[in-house]
């Protein structure tokens, strides 16, 4: 099971490797670089979607300042993948929780 360590501002700490950009980390528990951005674009909640997650767990950046797009939240909604999304500090151990009972995935933006 994947387990996020810790989070601060620039970094995330997954498995106890430290990463310094945002990531995706996927059912398999492979941690992979997500494209820097403000937005959690359709195209990239698609990609998470390929490893058929039960629960996405959006990490919104240090103060939230990061969005799940409209037509990302649809596709979403239409799949039936529950959306827990929250400051990156405060979703880490939510997403811990939900890996140990659910098929978890989660968007991480790491700074702002």
């Amino acid at each position: 099971m994947t387990k996020i360590n810790s989070s601060a501002y620039g970094s995330i700490t997954v498995d106890g490797k430290t990463y310094s950009h945002d990531v995706y980390i996927l059912p398999s528990g492979k941690v992979e670089q997500r494209e820097y951005g403000h937005t959690f674009t359709k195209e990239q909640v698609e990609y998470v979607l390929k490893e058929k997650p039960e629960v996405l767990v959006i990490g919104k950046g240090t103060s939230g300042m990061a969005a799940l797009s409209d037509d990302a939240r649809s596709l979403l909604k239409r799949e039936r993948v529950e959306i827990i999304e929250g400051n990156t500090a405060d979703i880490t151990d939510r997403f811990n929780e939900f890996a140990k009972t659910k098929i978890a995935a989660a968007i991480i933006h790491v700074t702002c």
